[in-house]
């Protein structure tokens, strides 16, 4: 996807930063909406990190298996 390591390396580290934007999130509306809503907004926020994780990351880790985290299992990527 991203040839360039050091891009590459830029935007992994943007995509994770997005996940943890999206946690806190949840922590902001499990603390401030009714528990259906909160089941509503996990499910979506869900569907947003398994997107930036499985179009975004995952390409740039096949091609840079060593941009993945310690212990982070990628499909396609040889140890």
């Amino acid at each position: 996807m991203i040839k360039d390591k050091a891009l590459a390396l830029e935007v992994c580290n943007r995509m994770l930063s997005i996940n943890g934007s999206l946690d806190e999130a949840i922590v902001f509306v499990q603390a401030h909406c009714p528990a259906e809503e909160l089941d509503t907004f996990k499910q979506a926020v869900g569907e947003v990190m398994y997107m930036v994780f499985e179009q975004m990351l995952i390409p740039i880790y096949k091609q840079h298996p060593d941009l993945a985290p310690e212990g982070q299992r990628v499909s396609g990527i040889t140890d």
